[in-house]
This record gives C-alpha cells, sequence and structure tokens, in this order.
C-alpha cells in the first residue's frame, strides 16, 4: 500500500478504506479531528473516521445569526466510535476559541499567503446520531437541517475554506442519504425517528 501522505494527515488503512462511506471519510484530516488526534481528551476518536466541515448558523430563514457583531462558527463531525459499525454513530460540535478567533481576524487583515493556520477549537457537544434528525435544507444554498430529539432544530450554512473541495456539500448530500435512507431501503441499524410535530425553531446557539 502506498502512502502519499503522513500518518497525521490521513486515517489509518483499516479504518478509512474498509468503512462502508468510505467514499465519504476517506479525506484528510480536518483541525477538528487533528485535535483530537494529537490531544489524549478524546482517544476514542483518535483513529476514528470522521468527516468534518466548518458552517456558519443561520435562522429558518436564511439569515446569519450574530451575537454582538459575530457570526456563529461552528464545526460539524460525524464520526464512528467503532471501524466494524457500519454507519458512524456519533455527531461533533465544536467552536472556534477566542483566542483563534482573533488569530482568524488578524490574518484576514494582513492577507498573508503562507500556509493556512490550523483552528483551536473548543470541543463543546457529542450527541449519538440517532438522536439527531439531518437534513438538507437549502441544497443551493448549502444549508443543512440539524433536529435534535428533543424538538430543538438549528439551520447551518456551509462556510468552507478557500482551498476546500468545489462538491464539498455534495459529500454531505451523500451522508444525509447513508443515516436517513429514503423509505422502503433496508438498514441493518435502527435510527430513533424524532417527531415533526414537535419542531421548535432555536435562535440560540448549538455549540453553546
Amino acid at each position: 500500500m502506498k502512502r502519499t501522505m503522513s500518518s497525521e494527515c490521513v486515517l489509518p488503512y483499516y479504518t478509512a478504506h474498509s468503512y462502508r462511506s468510505m467514499g465519504v471519510f476517506n479525506t484528510s484530516m480536518g483541525d477538528l479531528q487533528r485535535q483530537l488526534y494529537k490531544g489524549g481528551e478524546y482517544d476514542i476518536f483518535k483513529y476514528a473516521p470522521m468527516f468534518e466541515s466548518d458552517f456558519i448558523q443561520i435562522s429558518k430563514k436564511g439569515e446569519v445569526i450574530d451575537v454582538h457583531n459575530r457570526v456563529r462558527m461552528v464545526t460539524v463531525g460525524i464520526a464512528s466510535t467503532s471501524p466494524i459499525l457500519p454507519l458512524p454513530d456519533v455527531m461533533l460540535l465544536a467552536r472556534p476559541t477566542k483566542v483563534c478567533e482573533e488569530h482568524a481576524r488578524h490574518a484576514r487583515t494582513t492577507r498573508g499567503r503562507g500556509r493556512k493556520p490550523s483552528k483551536t477549537l473548543e470541543l463543546t457537544r457529542l450527541l449519538p446520531l440517532k438522536f439527531v434528525k439531518i437534513s438538507i435544507h437549502d441544497r443551493e444554498k448549502q444549508q443543512l437541517r440539524l433536529k435534535l430529539a428533543t424538538g430543538r432544530t438549528f439551520y447551518l450554512q456551509l462556510c468552507p475554506s478557500s482551498d476546500a473541495r468545489e462538491d464539498l456539500f455534495c459529500y454531505w448530500e451523500k451522508l444525509v442519504y447513508l443515516l436517513r435512507p429514503p423509505m422502503g431501503s433496508s438498514s441493518s441499524t435502527p435510527t430513533i425517528q424524532t417527531r415533526d410535530t414537535t419542531t421548535i425553531e432555536d435562535d440560540g446557539s448549538i455549540v453553546a
């Protein structure tokens, strides 16, 4: 097996290449996964198949939700706690630390052309995917809808970095399809459906 990247850039072979959804998870490490890989607090995710992207939190109408003139940045990671599971089973939510936000503003001001610095993230939530329903809110605007088992509903818009692949949202569409297959299709992993009649539109922070 040929390796074109260092071990800290891609997942181990047995977790990424043997995974059912390898088309989504066989990707280079994002900032959140790299941070979990180097840290020792969440060893269960050190080699876990994970797909992550950056989003901004929006309202149902697609309006940016900001607090004190700051948009709410959210890093969403979809991961598996075991490589033998047929589907990922947990969602990780993280936000940039205050130090990271200050650094990002400075980088935008200087507009340097050097290597993009890694973000420092604060992991705030770990949610079992059986208690979360992910759906496409607006495909054209690259927006997701997250509904928790409590009925609280949040909306996120993809906010890719300048070097992200152009078809990144297509991977999220594939992931939504994998997690919530259409009616009539078979699935070996039972899920707990949330009740649409108890939807609570929430403009509070999803990473609070």
